[in-house]
């Protein structure tokens, strides 16, 4: 069969950073369905993503979809024929509608001996490739995935929205074009180099990313980032100085270009004498910037500059950089010099000012409510009080500063070093620069039982709050960061390192306390606390995989019927996780479901059991070993698990020889009570049944 190369492009205005690379892998993924369903093997299709294109590649794509045997199946035979073996009006019209004939039908078992049915095996020719995309193509395009789009056509073409304007479309498979319509472009075979630096022209079929190349394009985002890695590398060395690594920029500043160019610049000295953390954001924040550090390891005064151009003269693109980056630590250092003038106790009252979130008051009661936090749960934490209360009543005032004003990514961090400006001790200035942390899923942890205690605090008071506003994350859209905040406090939680021991509940109950007892009219329902415990819950069990176990057991240690924190229930997980993969524990599993779901069909949740209503031995020998396991029933998550697995056997047996929904209601009821009491002693550990 024929085969050609494959190409699809699409040209737009420049994309937002980090948009492009989840368009481009959502369009790549529905082409590569589309062929697939289509039973049409393109092979490898290679993803180009830049700021102005989405590019996919396949170097031999078949032509025609291969001729294919479709199997109908139609109504059973009691339905199809009569009892003179003549055809229904319901065969005819099925064979009608099939556009078969019903001399095409035979009756054939669908391999469940029920009965036979109408079937038929329909030869369907292939069609062209390029059909079927041009069929497709405007629908998978109107479907990626992109936080906001634009409509900036009139006419028909306005229905069709993008996250930019789309200028041009490739669609080609070999010589040919594949004709499809969207936003009002037609598709054809000409494509758009680098804006400053290429042409426009035919591009070329067989090597698009060589053709772009030559245009002054790396189409191939991971190349561009190795790229930009390599060149950072180099014009570092040569000024003597190393780069500040930073993935995640190099990896926004490959979304923002198409041909990058490395470049130095330095400011002013004097600006060494802000912290390091203010000029890095700055760099990072406002220009995309790389900060640098000397041999010694010293903050340098150097910074990288990733352009989207080559220029013939890099001193003037170095110098207006350094004119811009000049001008916003001028700003810094006028903030950092002043801002000390008012310490940050004397900041706390103007919190008073600062609105928190319209409907949930202001950040000075946020602050006592995070205060109020930190005192009941110290002891809980192994917290210093003392300390912990100080941090979280300072941890606000930095937001009422000149520099954080200016740059509100330095909250928190700023707040650490006006703290230690103003001689509190390192513990409390400690605290308020990691109370925010983590910021991110790969981010550190604060570094104090202290910090942690208000990072908890902050979180859940941030949950319950805008929950109880009904502001709630749907699956497209959390314009408030619940879910970051959801996470952050699991991983706050989860660690085991400096382990805080309190339960999930306990927290969700402290902070709905803090919010119930200020001085707003915001009083936190017990749905509402439900609500936020789900959807932490929900958090938790998508992260089975960082976790190192799985959702089911994650389920399982969640199901037990002692709620312990969480930390301990993730240990319990992991147990249950090896416990699921071994035949043992594959037993128990089965056993525990057939308990439970016995159990969920009965009234009777509870009761005594009474030894001489025995009927079997069975019944004696389980009772006897869940009697011993109960009195002996160990602390340890390891040793209870242990305990648990040596009743396999007679649970077995039990399961083997008893009827336990006998006919005599107190036999029924005596081992229902039996089994009943069996479950509670496997729920002390574990719901096992979700195993």
């Amino acid at each position: 069969m024929s085969s050609k190369p494959l190409l699809i492009e699409i040209g737009t205005e420049e994309i937002p950073a980090g948009v492009a690379p989840r368009m481009g892998d959502a369009l790549q993924s529905a082409v590569a369905k589309l062929l697939g369903d289509a039973n049409v093997d393109a092979g490898e299709i290679r993803l180009g993503v830049t700021p102005r294109r989405l590019l996919l590649h396949a170097s031999s794509c078949p032509v025609m979809q291969a001729d294919r045997e479709e199997t109908i199946w139609g109504p059973p035979e009691r339905v199809a024929f009569d009892e003179k073996a003549n055809p229904t009006k319901a065969a005819e019209g099925f064979a009608k509608k099939s556009g078969l004939s019903i001399n095409d039908f035979e009756l054939a078992d669908k391999g469940d001996g029920k009965a036979r049915y109408m079937k038929a095996v329909k030869k369907v020719s292939g069609r062209p490739v390029a059909d079927i995309l041009a069929e497709t193509m405007p629908g998978i395009l109107r479907k990626l995935p992109s936080p906001k789009q634009m409509q900036w056509n009139e006419g028909e073409a306005r229905g069709d929205a993008f996250i930019r304007p789309v200028r041009w479309i490739v669609a080609r498979l070999g010589d040919d074009v594949i004709p499809f319509s969207f936003a009002g472009v037609e598709s054809g075979k000409v494509s758009c180099g680098h804006r400053m630096h290429g042409s426009t022209g035919e591009i070329d079929i067989s090597d698009p990313f060589g053709w772009l190349e030559n245009q002054f394009v790396i189409a191939d985002r991971d190349r561009r980032i190795s790229i930009i890695k390599e060149q950072l590398e180099a014009v570092a060395k040569a000024g003597g100085v190393t780069v500040v690594s930073d993935d995640g920029l190099v990896e926004e500043v490959a979304d923002l270009t198409e041909w990058p160019q490395a470049i130095v610049g330095r400011y002013d000295e004097d600006y060494l004498k802000l912290p390091e953390e203010v000029s890095r954001i700055e760099l990072k924040n406002h220009q995309r910037c790389f900060a640098a550090r000397n041999m010694d390891g010293g903050v340098s005064n150097a910074f990288f500059a990733v352009a989207n151009i080559e220029s013939k003269d890099k001193s003037a693109v170095a110098q207006g950089n350094e004119r811009v980056v000049n001008a916003r630590l001028a700003d810094a250092a006028f903030y950092f010099e002043r801002d000390p003038k008012e310490s940050l106790e004397e900041r706390v009252e103007r919190l008073n000012e600062v609105v928190f979130q319209e409907g949930l008051g202001m950040v000075g009661d946020q602050v006592n409510r995070l205060r109020g936090f930190v005192l009941n749960t110290a002891a809980s934490m192994g917290a210093d009080a003392s300390e912990a209360q100080r941090a979280a009543y300072l941890c606000k005032s930095d937001l009422t500063t000149g520099l954080v004003g200016e740059f509100p990514e330095l909250q928190g961090y700023m707040g650490g070093v006006y703290a230690h400006m103003q001689s509190e001790s390192d513990k409390v200035a400690n605290a308020i620069a990691e109370h925010y942390q983590p910021a991110g899923a790969d981010d550190a942890l604060p570094s104090s039982i202290e910090a942690r205690a208000i990072a908890i605090a902050e979180r859940i008071d941030k949950l319950l709050g805008y929950f109880h506003l009904g502001k709630v994350p749907t699956a497209s859209a959390d314009p408030f960061g619940l879910r970051r905040a959801a996470i952050g406090l699991i991983h706050l939680l989860a660690d085991s390192t400096q382990s805080v021991e309190m339960t999930l509940s306990q927290v969700i109950e402290e902070g709905a306390h803090q919010w119930n007892e200020q001085r707003i009219t915001v009083t936190i329902s017990e749905e509402t606390s439900h609500q936020v415990k789900a959807f932490i819950i929900e958090r938790l069990l998508g992260m089975a995989g960082q976790l190192q176990t799985g959702r089911a057991s994650l389920e399982a240690a969640l199901g037990a019927s002692l709620e312990i924190p969480l930390h301990k229930m993730i240990g319990v997980a992991g147990l249950l996780s090896d416990f699921s993969n071994s035949e043992t524990g594959q037993a128990v599993a089965a056993a525990n479901k057939r308990i439970a779901n016995i159990l969920k069909k009965t009234e009777l949740k509870s009761g005594e059991v009474d030894a001489s209503l025995f009927a079997e031995d069975a019944e004696a020998a389980l009772f006897d070993a869940l009697q011993k396991a109960e009195s002996a029933f160990p602390e340890a998550p390891e040793a209870q698990l242990q305990v648990l697995a040596g009743l396999r056997e007679p649970v077995d047996q039990f399961f083997d020889d008893v009827m336990v929904m006998a006919d005599d209601e107190k036999l029924r009821n005596n081992r229902l009570a039996l089994l009943a009491r069996l479950r509670e002693l496997f729920l002390k550990l574990a719901d096992i049944s979700r195993l």
